[in-house]
């Protein structure tokens, strides 16, 4: 319960950190379980600010590329009202302007309803929502300052708060590997509207790839995500203004177009963190590092590990299951695919200094190859000797 001047006075089972996709289905989770929860976050609105280009494949796709995880409902049954637009194909460009397409059935997210239909849910199943909160670990309590305050002592923490993640740091993980996003919402621009495209090119999107996501008919989500590494000095506004205006493509596409909104953020670019649990703490989401390092993707692998760290958080309470099941869930229903697509990336790094060499690459892969890279499987032509060696030789 909460005083009058909004502070906390009774003890809570579970406290997630963060209500985003992770965490709200951490919390869904673990209330209709009947366990107590208490759900923090620093946004004193939550789905505000959006950081994420907000593409979501239709669960048809989901279940082949996480073939063994069970995915939640709110992965499959999503109001209309959280979707912006409906997208059926997924094209890939090369530097030189060569584009490969494969069939892809997705959904344009509208990231703020979605994220408070989710919290919404929780809250729904029993959970407590503390918005424009936040949340500090002391000696395995919880203290929360801002709109509300106080201190608590959960049984179980669970960590869903984004990659700079505070329970991740009490847990002493080392720093995460990091993407830097940067993103305009465009107005007026002249775009496939049936297809999100995704362009790679060391002079216009170094060490990541530009994309433009179809929000409607004329509007769409533009950006562009880099690792610092490969900056070199340059920033990353210059790199996503040059996309927009001078790339040979997507130039002409967005020219004219008019910028309603800009967004910013970082996205774990390394695979999971050293320990998502220690302790009794679990970590899920952004926070653990589950992140498609392919794609960039972190929707559905947030949303199932939700599930399964709220599971798992009960289950222990309950049933007195130890919580390191959680990790070991988490390899059962994802962690192949996860690891999969971190070594698919450092594959591919040798090639994404060179234009030239990354050229070859795409002339080499099929649309369905290009397809299953995006869904963490590993193409014979990586494995070859002779690509491991023209990889580590060319340069430009």
């Amino acid at each position: 319960m909460m005083d009058g001047r909004g502070r906390m006075n009774e003890d809570i089972a579970v406290v997630v950190v963060g209500a985003g996709p992770a965490g709200s289905s951490a919390a869904e989770a673990a209330a209709t379980l009947g366990v107590s929860v208490l759900m923090v976050d620093r946004k004193s609105e939550i789905g505000t600010p959006v950081q994420c280009g907000g593409f979501l494949p239709e669960a048809s796709e989901l279940q082949k590329l996480l073939p063994r995880a069970r995915l939640p409902q709110t992965l499959s049954e999503i109001p209309e009202r959280s979707i912006l637009h409906r997208t059926r194909w997924q094209r890939v460009y090369s530097p030189s302007g060569g584009a490969k397409q494969f069939a892809v059935a997705g959904r344009v997210l509208d990231r703020r309803a979605f994220d408070r239909h989710l919290a919404a849910r929780a809250a729904r199943a029993g959970a407590r929502v503390l918005p424009a909160t936040r949340a500090k670990i002391n000696e395995g309590a919880i203290e929360i300052s801002g709109h509300f305050r106080g201190r608590i002592h959960p049984k179980v923490i669970i960590g869903a708060d984004g990659p700079h993640s505070t329970v991740s740091r009490a847990m002493n993980n080392p720093p995460q590997e990091m993407g830097i996003c940067l993103e305009y919402e465009m107005a007026d621009v002249k775009i496939d509207p049936d297809a999100v495209e995704m362009y790679f090119s060391a002079h216009f999107a170094p060490g990541g790839y530009a994309w433009i996501i179809p929000t409607g008919q004329d509007t769409a989500n533009v950006g562009v995500g880099v690792r610092a590494s490969y900056l070199s000095g340059q920033s990353l506004p210059d790199i996503l203004n040059r996309f927009v205006r001078e790339h040979p493509i997507a130039g002409e596409m967005l020219a004219g177009g008019e910028i309603l909104a800009v967004m910013r953020g970082p996205v774990p670019a390394g695979g999971s963190v050293a320990a998502i649990q220690k302790g009794n703490m679990l970590l899920a989401g952004d926070a653990a590092g589950q992140v498609m390092a392919t794609s960039g993707g972190g929707i559905p692998l947030a949303v199932v590990a939700g599930r399964i760290a709220g599971e798992a958080a009960a289950g222990h309470l309950q049933d007195r299951m130890p919580l390191a099941d959680y990790s070991s869930r988490i390899r059962d229903e994802f962690g192949i695919q996860l690891a999969r697509s971190v070594q698919l990336r450092k594959m591919v790094d040798m090639s994404m200094r060179s234009d030239r060499l990354m050229n070859t690459l795409f002339a080499a892969l099929s649309p369905a190859q290009i397809k299953s890279v995006m869904r963490a499987q590993i193409p014979e032509i990586f494995t070859s000797r002779a690509w491991q060696r023209d990889g580590s030789n060319q340069s430009d």
